[in-house]
């Protein structure tokens, strides 16, 4: 992997642009005038969610300092002074995990750290705080309960120690958390003597299935190769990659990109794997996605209704090979040429517009934030034309329409600033996409 190894799934984890356009949902400020309505803040917005199913979540997400890192700061003496919500992963009536940037004074956690809030059952010996269906579990990163090994193995002597047990060798070692994902799955960054390895980690019961799909696919596609792995740990140690991704080779203007051509045909080169998963559908997940994003901006449930169900359910039986998440910011490009391909966890087998319609999807929302719109919009026209001349543009259009509202949610996951209209602008793009579709 390159040095740009991290969560790149969403666009948004790569600008913060401050719109200073008003929302609509209002709150009274009283009876003083009970006449006005005062437009919400982001904040704001973000701390009025509530679900019946997750009655914490309110506390999770309070402009103010939350309930449940309040008691894990006073169980150790300290107190919270300053605290922000700096990333959200809600699934109403069934789960919620919240990060927040937090200063505490007095105390062993006395300093600025990330700390993590979950409603998910948490693994023994977890702190957890509440009671009945409003537990929460907290902790501070890098200690997670959920990958226990995670901050054991951010300390330099610690990586470097699991490295040389795999046969590598790392000197002077330095770690750093790359990507983390709560209770999921982290990437550690290992670099020592000009050499860099990455560590990721994830749950135990994926180790082995991660471990052969790198063994699998090395020497067939440029996929990191991998070192070997960790089953007490659940860690996979793979090389570093050379390359800058295609995002960032889209955002140079003087970048040499790849031809659309080897883009566009990547998809068609992917090997059959003995027990692939299928792998879900943007438009499978449309359901899912349309429920949370009604709870972030009810004044569009109309949209959102029509969205739904216009994109409507995947009826493709066709089954080929895919990536499962192929977009701009998985592929590692140099001089031109197409020189890695990064998380192949989710290799399966999908339909065969699924590929090609996250690529669009993704493509569409980033040309949006782009420093250089022209250059992304030419480049996705150019491979939008070449997959059409194979695929059935209306359906391949239709699972573009579906990213993008998988993506609409990712300005309130990061609290990007102005996410209530973000969010609506990506309904908007979502919208054009099912329309362009209809069109065909």
């Amino acid at each position: 992997m390159s040095s740009h190894h991290r969560d790149t799934n969403d666009p948004t984890s790569h600008s913060r642009t401050n719109d200073p356009t008003s929302h609509s949902r209002t709150h009274d400020p009283g009876p003083h005038d009970p006449g006005t309505t005062v437009p919400l803040t982001d904040r704001q917005w973000t701390a009025s969610m509530t679900d019946p199913e997750l009655p914490a979540l309110p506390d999770l997400l309070t402009d103010q300092v939350p309930g449940p890192l309040a008691a894990i700061a006073a169980a150790s003496g300290g107190t919270v002074t300053a605290v922000a919500v700096s990333q959200v992963t809600w699934w109403p009536g069934r789960s919620a995990t919240v990060s927040w940037d937090a200063i505490v004074e007095g105390g062993p956690l006395a300093g600025r750290a990330t700390y993590v809030g979950t409603t998910l059952e948490a693994p023994e010996g977890a702190a957890v705080v509440g009671a009945d269906d409003a537990r929460v579990a907290v902790w501070r990163v890098p200690e997670d309960p959920f990958l226990p090994s995670l901050s054991a193995v951010l300390q330099p002597e610690v990586a470097a120690s699991l490295i040389a047990d795999l046969g590598g060798q790392i000197t002077d070692p330095a770690t750093r958390l790359r990507a983390y994902r709560p209770t999921r799955r982290a990437v550690i960054e290992v670099t020592g003597s000009g050499h860099r390895i990455y560590l990721k980690l994830v749950k135990p019961r994926r180790l082995k299935a991660l471990h052969q799909r790198h063994v699998s696919l090395d020497g067939i596609l440029p996929v990191p190769e991998p070192l070997g792995l960790n089953e007490e740990l659940g860690l996979l140690a793979m090389r570093s990659m050379s390359g800058a991704t295609l995002r960032d080779v889209l955002e140079d203007p003087g970048g040499h990109l790849p031809h659309p051509d080897v883009i566009a045909g990547i998809p068609g080169t992917l090997p059959h794997l003995d027990r692939a998963a299928t792998v879900h559908s943007a438009i499978d997940a449309v359901p899912r996605m349309a429920e949370l994003l009604r709870h972030l901006l009810p004044m569009e449930r109309e949209r959102i209704d029509w969205l739904e169900a216009s994109i409507g359910t995947d009826d493709v039986m066709e089954r080929v090979p895919a990536h499962g998440d192929y977009h701009e910011a998985q592929l590692l490009v140099e001089d031109g040429m197409v020189s890695g391909l990064l998380d192949v966890d989710t290799l399966g087998v999908a339909r065969p517009g699924d590929d090609p319609g996250t690529m669009l999807g993704h493509l569409a929302v980033w040309h949006t934030i782009s420093s250089q719109p022209d250059r992304v919009a030419a480049y996705a026209t150019a491979l939008q034309q070449r997959w059409e001349t194979t695929l059935d543009p209306r359906d391949l259009r239709l699972r573009a329409a579906a990213r993008i509202l998988g993506l609409a949610a990712g300005p309130f996951r990061v609290q990007q600033d102005g996410w209530p209209v973000e969010t609506s602008r990506r309904l908007t793009l979502a919208q054009h996409w099912v329309e362009s579709a209809q069109g065909v």
